[in-house]
């Protein structure tokens, strides 16, 4: 399977989130803000993607989710707990990344399109989110990142 482009990646956004926003697209690098509703809440994310022509920089071609609005929060009945499955965004600490794959286990890969795959895998973190929010049980499976 060929790697899709940032030009690909933008028109299946287009075509499938019509809602989502590009907000910012150069030759390797692309944005995109919109709006999730996965049951109580409407989540405004943003979704980035920088695609790394380089072999072996990872974690460069991954694309990369954050929720801007709300912000995230711990739970009111436990407030030391952490927020499961999530990555720490070191620039932005109040913004961290979701865990939606295992990039080690290539769950997701270049050639796929971030349209089928992480903007649904997006709505079920967040729907995952509610649920702990609401119970203090993490229902979406998969292996925890290092803890904050």
């Amino acid at each position: 399977m060929r790697k899709l482009t940032t030009w690909d990646q933008a028109n299946s956004m287009r075509r499938f989130w019509p809602e989502f926003r590009m907000v910012e697209r150069k030759h390797d690098f692309v944005m995109w803000v919109g709006p999730l509703r996965p049951f109580c809440q409407t989540y405004t994310v943003c979704v980035t993607y920088r695609r790394d022509p380089r072999r072996g920089m990872i974690d460069d071609s991954l694309p990369r989710v954050t929720v801007t609005d709300p912000l995230l929060h711990r739970r009111d009945e436990a407030p030391n707990d952490p927020i499961p499955h999530h990555y720490r965004n070191s620039p932005c600490p109040e913004r961290p990344f979701l865990c939606l794959y295992d990039p080690q286990t290539r769950e997701w890969r270049p050639a796929m399109s971030i349209a089928k795959t992480i903007v649904p895998w997006t709505i079920d973190w967040l729907a995952c989110y509610e649920g702990w929010l609401a119970t203090g049980d993490w229902t979406g499976g998969g292996r925890h990142p290092t803890p904050e």
